[in-house]
């Protein structure tokens, strides 16, 4: 009998140890970015103001971004991205999704980190693709990680139907050029 309750600890231990705990994301200690270059050379930093992330414990990673919270520092870009770039009346969100191996995460020591390829999809604008995206996976504590870029994710517009909406921005604004290629890098704090 006593070897049957040990059995039994045993087992339930392992299901609600942190290793098996989903881990949200931390929005106050997480940063998502993009860059956009006008004129050929004009570089300007933007982000998101509202996003969200979840890995459940079977490793399904989740990022959610809320389009319509874009953040250029400028009023008007922002309502012009979000009427024409985006059409965030059709397509509110943008989201990545991808199968994170648990027993990875779990590997790395408490104050060390671990680079990792993360292979998922994109889907954005209603159009959806596969991408790889490498990460810097720094473990803070059990119940903490860091997770940022290693080097920019890189959209194109026309990957995602994007080109018509920045002709669009670019004929509003009355610029000779702006880009149809982003760099994007993200700081993500998760906790459990």
């Amino acid at each position: 009998m006593r070897f049957l309750l040990t059995i039994i600890t045993a087992v339930s231990l392992l299901f609600v140890s942190p290793a098996f705990s989903a881990w949200h994301l931390d929005d106050s200690k997480s940063s998502l970015t993009f860059v956009s270059i006008k004129k050929g050379s004009i570089a300007e930093n933007h982000r998101f103001k509202t996003f969200s992330a979840t890995l459940n414990k079977k490793g399904l990673l989740s990022v959610n971004i809320a389009l319509g919270s874009v953040d250029t520092r400028i009023p008007i870009r922002d309502s012009r991205m979000t009427e024409f770039l985006f059409e965030i009346a059709k397509f509110s969100q943008a989201n990545f999704t991808a199968q994170i191996n648990i027993s990875e995460l779990d590997n790395i020591a408490i104050g060390t980190s671990k680079r990792l390829s993360v292979s998922g999809n994109i889907d954005l604008h209603g159009q959806q693709q596969a991408i790889v995206i490498n990460v810097l996976v720094a473990k803070l504590a059990n119940d903490s990680m860091l997770v940022t870029t290693v080097q920019p994710v890189i959209i194109k517009a026309e990957d995602f139907a994007l080109v018509a909406g920045i002709n669009k921005l670019q004929a509003l604004a009355k610029l000779p050029s702006i880009a149809y290629t982003v760099p994007v890098s993200f700081v993500l704090t998760f906790q459990q």
